[in-house]
């Protein structure tokens, strides 16, 4: 196969531009009607999965929880086309003018998912995108062509535009949507409001909404106090030259951290708190618990070739051995010599608020570690053992 590459490289090294034209000619010729193909058969699949969903047959007969992990299991579907397909055949009922497009072949399934998906982001969406226009909207690619609705002129995007700009069309309509105060009259915030999360390729998570005016109020004074201001020793500062007396300069200087980095730092605050109180709602009796999983000879160090588990995805074990000693993170340790859990781990395992007095009261140097002088109300309480003499 390599070898075949190469003698291709060497050909389109040595070709004449006419040669050259006629071969891309023959590639866009192969690439449209491959793509014509795929178009066709997404279409014909989609139908049937909106027949499937409809039946219930991934989870009445298949015992599938989504339609899209069935068609991952049972037909080896690529996980984002199935939830394409799965999104679409969700939404069908509510975006039928969109869902025929894609189910025409008028439209390819990804533009047609990510429109549902944006269209129901909210109920202010899902019923602007369908309330008729005054008059209805010529297409911006063929005049000839009427939409009556916003839906209709998205269908139009699906099928005619590129990803950003139906990205763009569909953003203006949201906006759209939160300024027609004539079509929202006396509806209430809640029906514009709405929170993304998300994890990204990298492992971080990221987060967007928009939320009505009292939450988004309670949120923003949440964020000031759920952890306190950096003291001014804690500030990022320049390194002052030597024999100079920086005192002044220090303090005119420094420079917080990023106030989104502190906010950042409050919600995970404002997060562990919650999801460590006995009074949080739980759902099939748990909160926000997070299960950790390694076996005892990785535990101990050894070179096992195994690691840790959290929530299924491997970490380190670094990352583990802290894990294991903070709230609602259940460590689970195997023993895979004799085939038992040495230890199934419970929750409860910070201090409570008189165990944390307790240890302020005996540690007023503030943190234990070698080098650190933080408050010892700014830090976690580990079974960690500080250098003797610190704190």
């Amino acid at each position: 196969m390599i070898d075949q590459v190469e003698e291709v490289r060497h050909m389109a090294g040595q070709a004449n531009p006419v040669e050259r034209t006629e071969t891309a000619r023959a590639i866009r010729t192969g690439l449209d009607d491959a793509a014509a193909l795929v178009n066709t058969v997404h279409a014909q699949v989609l139908s049937q999965v909106i027949t499937a969903q409809s039946w219930k047959v991934h989870r009445d007969l298949d015992g599938f929880s989504s339609v899209r992990d069935w068609l991952v299991s049972m037909f080896d579907f690529h996980h984002r086309t199935a939830a394409d397909l799965a999104a679409i055949a969700r939404l069908s009922r509510k975006f039928a003018v969109l869902t025929e497009a894609a189910t025409s072949g008028v439209a390819r399934i990804d533009q047609v998912a990510f429109a549902v998906r944006a269209l129901d982001k909210t109920p202010a969406m899902r019923l602007y995108a369908r309330t008729p226009y005054r008059q209805a909207v010529p297409s911006p690619f063929d005049p000839a062509i009427q939409c009556p609705t916003p839906e209709h002129l998205a269908a139009q995007y699906c099928a005619h535009a590129s990803h950003a700009d139906l990205a763009r069309h569909l953003a203006e309509i949201e906006a759209a949507c939160q300024a027609e105060d004539e079509l929202f009259e006396g509806l209430c915030e809640q029906a514009l409001a709405r929170l993304e999360v998300w994890e990204t390729e990298t492992g971080m998570w990221a987060i967007d909404g928009l939320v009505t005016a009292d939450t988004g109020a309670m949120f923003a004074k949440l964020l000031t106090t759920a952890i306190p201001p950096p003291r001014a020793e804690d500030c990022q500062t320049d390194q002052p030259e030597a024999g100079t007396d920086n005192d002044s300069e220090t303090d005119a200087e420094a420079v917080l951290p990023a106030q989104a980095n502190r906010n950042a730092e409050a919600l995970h605050q404002m997060l562990a708190r919650f999801g460590a109180d006995p009074a949080a709602p739980t759902r099939h009796g748990h909160t926000a618990t997070l299960h950790l999983t390694c076996d005892l000879a990785t535990l101990r160090g050894e070179d096992t070739g195994r690691l840790p588990l959290l929530e299924g995805d491997p970490i380190s074990l670094a990352k583990a051995r802290l894990l294991a000693c903070e709230g609602q993170v259940i460590p689970t340790v195997f023993d895979y010599a004799t085939g038992e859990a040495v230890e199934l781990g419970r929750t409860r395992r910070l201090p409570n608020t008189a165990l944390r007095r307790k240890l302020e009261l005996e540690q007023p140097g503030g943190c234990a570690w070698s080098g650190c002088s933080r408050p010892v109300h700014w830090t976690e309480a580990h079974h960690l053992v500080g250098p003797v003499g610190e704190g």
